[in-house]
């Protein structure tokens, strides 16, 4: 049985940003409350420091890769992760604000790479889909040097697994944590450890599986509490899509009226919005208010991923959708 929340009448309003509309934005990150980074699917990225007022466009290679990462540590120094075979998984990085980018690793012919995450002492992981029954995930401990880590989980893959390139949001650092959610097998898995941890460990999950099914964003509050969010690509009708592990049980979270799988998935780290959520797919957004179990719809728009900062939260989709949230303008919690 489902837990249900109440589908809240009165609208959130988002402020709609001036971008480039022929742009189908992938990749987000907001390291500030002012500075926000998008990824495309044509090989642009996009950098503002007025809060999405204006915009800086950038071109590291050519308009072919698919740029549906980028996570940023300020202003100026960021990482963008470009997906695709035949090499087409890659690596950029910028120290200067955009304007010069270096290739910093590329992916044999036969790898795909799904999703980065860097964490705050700059070691990063790259989630990669399992290849010739092993893991085939890359990690550097500095950011400048970059190994494949093919032993790194307590047990080997399963057949075909890998992950969901929907959002950026299927590795994440949080709260000393690393977390991995996968995909396309006949179990969806997460993958967790701690920061100086030596190996992830997998865990079986309830959430959809098979080819297009699996878990797409995860959010860790803690080693043994995280948040999944999911779904099957191929069936709008399969659920659950949002969960939470913790202490070494699943248990179901309330669901928006968003009909598909969930592609992203960005909780509020603030302690006057605790509980709160932000979840999206290509037939729209929707918040949820923890405190009056209560999903707010936000858009009907084409959105595959929400970013947010201590201020404002991101959202971004096709057609060059960006859609800018204030939090400081929310209703209190009661």
């Amino acid at each position: 049985m489902f837990l249900t929340a109440v589908i809240a009448t009165a609208a959130i309003e988002l402020t709609t940003l001036p971008t480039q509309a022929e742009q189908h934005w992938v990749g987000a990150s907001a390291p500030s409350s002012q500075v926000v980074w998008l990824g495309s699917t044509t090989g642009t990225i996009a950098r503002s420091t007025d809060a999405g007022a204006t915009w800086q466009y950038f071109k590291p290679a050519n308009d072919s890769l698919q740029f549906r990462d980028i996570e940023a540590l300020d202003g100026n120094h960021a990482y963008a992760l470009s997906i695709g075979d035949n090499g087409d998984s890659r690596i950029y990085y910028t120290a200067n604000g955009g304007q010069n980018w270096t290739l910093r690793f590329r992916a044999s012919s036969n790898q795909f790479l799904n999703c980065i995450d860097v964490s705050s002492r700059n070691e990063a992981w790259v989630y990669g889909d399992s290849l010739e029954n092993h893991w085939d995930m890359v990690r550097s401990a500095d950011g400048r040097n970059w190994m494949m880590a093919r032993n790194t989980v307590d047990s080997p893959p399963l057949p075909d697994e890998g992950g969901l390139a929907a959002s950026g949001g299927c590795v994440r650092f949080n709260h000393d944590t690393w977390a991995i959610g996968t995909a396309n097998a006949d179990t969806a898995r997460l993958l967790v450890k701690r920061s100086r941890g030596i190996r992830f460990k997998a865990i079986d999950t309830p959430m959809p599986a098979g080819p297009g099914a699996g878990i797409a964003s995860v959010w860790p509050l803690a080693e043994d509490d995280v948040i999944l969010a999911g779904g099957d690509l191929n069936n709008a009708d399969t659920a659950p899509r949002l969960m939470r592990y913790q202490n070494g049980e699943f248990s179901l979270l309330p669901e928006p009226e968003l009909k598909g799988a969930l592609y992203s998935l960005t909780v509020i780290e603030r302690a006057d919005r605790a509980g709160d959520m932000l979840v999206s797919n290509p037939n729209g957004a929707a918040y949820f208010d923890a405190a009056n179990n209560e999903w707010h719809p936000l858009t009907d728009a084409n959105v595959w991923n929400s970013v947010c900062s201590s201020n404002y939260c991101y959202l971004v989709g096709k057609n060059g959708f960006v859609g800018r949230l204030s939090l400081d303008e929310l209703p209190l919690n009661q």
